[in-house]
């Protein structure tokens, strides 16, 4: 071995020495966040739908825990299954609850559309994997979600809802006269804004809720088993967040607010994924037609 960067194992209290500070991987090949890379660690890494696993995939044709990969001592990863309900399977083959050997390069399939490549990978390598997809779904001045990834994972999680009559709610929200800003105190003042907006409401939200910037002064909130009562009061501490103090900007005091509109996935409709998201858009307008500043969702909701 050479370049001998040690780490502890936790099981065992040996030694991992890796060759050329290189590191075990997964890199989603197909399926949901595509290009996306996960270091492993030392120990085992549950592989699946579930949002407390490791490597949390949220692609609903895998099981919440789908196979099990573990790092042990002088390199060595093994991979089993976990009784999915798919199965698992490395490179065409398919694998039982019997761990098996990983030795790099090969594809780990969970189902017909998730697919995963596993590889030792230097710094450098992990580094530009990770500049590369941060930037395939990454605002690049907000740095939340974008539209491409809100609206792949929206598909995805219809589709889920759909199939286990699951809470999904959805809000849309739009910033009050923003041209104002960008007209009166220039375009980097307005962009100082979208950037504080972002993080004020990133801070009120669920690491599991899925923020994305959907264009312009439009962000989406996309929220997994969520009734939309609570998502309601989700919003709430949205209005309350940007209007409970004034944002600085280019040496100004600039006063902001925002509509939105709230909506909740019904099962019975089978309503289609960009018609779930018109249905938000079009009670943000309402929002703003009832006077901004405020929250508009379905009567039978109110």
């Amino acid at each position: 071995m050479k370049n001998h960067d040690t780490l502890i194992d936790p099981l065992t209290t040996g030694q991992l020495t890796i060759v050329d500070s290189q590191g075990p991987t997964l890199t989603v090949l197909a399926g949901t966040d595509v290009g996306r890379i996960f270091a492993l660690d030392l120990g085992a890494s549950i592989l699946g739908r579930s949002p407390q696993s490791e490597v949390h995939i949220a692609h609903e044709s895998i099981s919440r825990r789908h196979c099990e990969v573990t790092v042990r001592t002088q390199g060595r990863v093994f991979v089993r299954d976990l009784g999915s309900t798919n199965g698992t399977r490395v490179d065409d083959a398919e694998i039982s609850a019997a761990p098996l050997e990983l030795t790099g390069g090969e594809r780990i399939r969970l189902s017909k559309k998730v697919v995963l490549k596993f590889a030792f990978q230097d710094n450098l390598e992990r580094e530009v994997q990770e500049d590369l997809y941060s930037s395939a779904v990454r605002d690049p001045l907000t740095g939340i979600h974008n539209k491409r990834f809100l609206q792949e994972r929206l598909e995805h999680e219809v589709a889920f809802a759909a199939r286990h009559d699951s809470e999904l709610s959805l809000m849309m929200f739009d910033l009050d006269h923003f041209k104002r800003v960008n007209d009166t105190y220039g375009h980097q003042a307005g962009d100082t804004v979208l950037v504080e907006i972002a993080q004020r409401v990133h801070n009120t939200l669920r690491s599991e809720d899925v923020f994305a910037r959907f264009g312009g002064e439009e962000f989406v909130v996309l929220m997994r088993g969520t009734p939309i009562a609570e998502a309601k009061r989700a919003a709430e501490r949205i209005l309350h967040a940007i209007r409970e103090r004034p944002i600085t900007a280019e040496q100004h005091t600039i006063d902001m607010t925002v509509s939105i509109g709230v909506v909740s996935y019904s099962t019975n409709q089978r309503t289609s994924a960009s018609a779930f998201l018109a249905s938000a858009d079009l009670l943000l307008y309402e929002a703003k037609g009832q006077g901004r500043d405020r929250l508009a969702c379905p009567s039978d909701a109110e």
